[in-house]
């Protein structure tokens, strides 16, 4: 199966529930992160609630269960963060990660970006690859801002202006 073989929509609560949810859980259950349903983790309980109408994307397999996920926000000044790509194993390895990427890309030169930014657990090599084909460029580290410290890779990809 191929990344054309799924769907990518943007999340609806009555439709895809606590699928993304689901998602990053099992995610972190296999690089052995802590995770529980939390305040830091409510973004993919209720994607709703913290993103913008159309700023949450699911990928769908074709029995409707929810694989993978990513989320776009405006932190104003023309900036805007990828959030929270995430694909189930069994989805990996078809260019799922990518076309959530692209998506996301997308949504945000159409709002108007001018830099899009992201921050990814050093754990995560194989999507640092990923985001690097797509343009992104590893410009800093940090501490997380989440309960546990994770050490992270911040990326951006900075926009032409349209003439």
């Amino acid at each position: 199966m191929g990344a054309g073989e799924f769907r990518v929509v943007p999340y609806a609560r009555e439709r895809h529930g606590d699928g993304p949810w689901r998602v990053v859980a099992r995610v972190f259950e296999e690089y052995g992160f802590p995770f529980a349903e939390a305040d830091y983790d409510a973004d993919v309980l209720w994607p709703e609630r913290h993103y913008r109408e159309g700023w949450f994307l699911v990928a769908e397999a074709a029995d409707g269960e929810v694989v993978g996920c990513v989320g776009l926000s405006d932190e104003g000044g023309g900036e805007f963060e990828l959030h929270r790509l995430y694909v189930l194993p069994g989805a990996r390895g078809k260019g799922l990660g990518e076309r959530l990427t692209r998506e996301v890309i997308g949504l945000a030169r159409a709002a108007g970006a001018r830099r899009l930014v992201l921050f990814s657990d050093v754990a995560f090599e194989h999507a640092h690859r990923l985001y690097e084909r797509c343009g992104f460029r590893r410009n800093r580290f940090r501490y997380a801002p989440d309960p546990w410290r994770s050490r992270e890779w911040g990326f951006v990809l900075e926009f032409e202006e349209e003439r």
